[in-house]
């Protein structure tokens, strides 16, 4: 049973199971019945692994092989930092690993870069470079972020790009930590949502938000608005679930965790 059952899709995003990548990531999400996956292609920190299938032509070959034999697809590639130090040239790779693996939709972030004009410039250059592969470019916010902390700015920053492939990535957590959630949602066409990011809290904000980042519940576990959010997107958006916990993670086994997020989302959703 996969996500059209319901009459939703969802994907598996890898900050929910970090230890998984390519073949494993799509044979995990499709033992738990989801649809798609997404890949970290091209990660700015360290902290979060490549996906081998990027740089090693036969980890790309097992992946794809995978999907072909399960029929998960590829969703979303994660994701291109538009900081200060960004050459756009250093986006070919990823962005010709998602034409080739099917993907539709790229994250793009700016942490940190103060000048936005340079961010702007590479982000339609991204967007450009995108298109030749039928790849949207989302742009994604974040709570702790300085450069475009909230949906306002990224919705301006989206516009002012004057490019078709563009979009936002709306993450519940970070939607509600800075935009007012739903009221904030709504001060935008929701055709601009190119993506959702589903995960839970509680709605009085924890002192610590870097912490909660790393500390999300699953769908239905906390108070946030999901079903209002997602009502507001565009009917035919796939629902990607992310929520990285870190304690969880060191107790629960990945394809667990990817099973259980599944669970919680379909028992929301209905």
């Amino acid at each position: 049973m996969n996500g059209q059952s319901s009459g939703r899709r969802y994907s598996l995003e890898p900050l929910t199971v970090p230890e998984l990548a390519g073949a494993n990531l799509v044979r995990a999400a499709a033992d738990a019945g989801y649809d798609f996956v997404s890949m970290f292609a091209h990660m700015p920190s360290d902290q979060l692994p490549l996906d081998p299938a990027v740089r090693d032509a036969d980890h790309r070959a097992a992946m794809k092989s995978a999907m072909a034999e399960t029929g998960v697809r590829l969703l979303n590639l994660e994701c291109f930092n538009l900081d200060a130090s960004a050459e756009p040239v250093e986006f070919a790779q990823a962005l010709e690993c998602g034409g080739d693996l099917g993907a539709s939709t790229a994250t793009a972030i700016v942490w940190e870069n103060h000048d936005l004009d340079d961010a702007l410039a590479k982000y339609c250059r991204l967007c450009d470079m995108a298109a030749e592969h039928g790849i949207r470019v989302n742009v994604e916010f974040f709570a702790t972020a300085k450069s475009l902390p909230s949906i306002f700015e990224v919705a301006d920053f989206v516009r002012r790009a004057g490019r078709k492939n563009t979009g936002i990535v709306v993450d519940s957590l970070h939607l509600m930590r800075t935009s007012g959630g739903m009221a904030g949602l709504r001060t935008i066409n929701p055709e601009l949502v190119g993506g959702v990011q589903l995960s839970d809290g509680m709605l009085t904000p924890p002192a610590d938000l870097d912490a909660e980042m790393m500390a999300r519940l699953l769908p239905g576990q906390g108070e946030f608005p999901l079903r209002e959010i997602v009502d507001y997107c565009p009917a035919d958006l796939v629902l990607s679930l992310e929520a990285a916990n870190l304690s969880q993670a060191r107790s629960v086994p990945p394809e667990r965790r990817a099973a259980d997020m599944l669970a919680s989302a379909r028992r929301l959703f209905g």
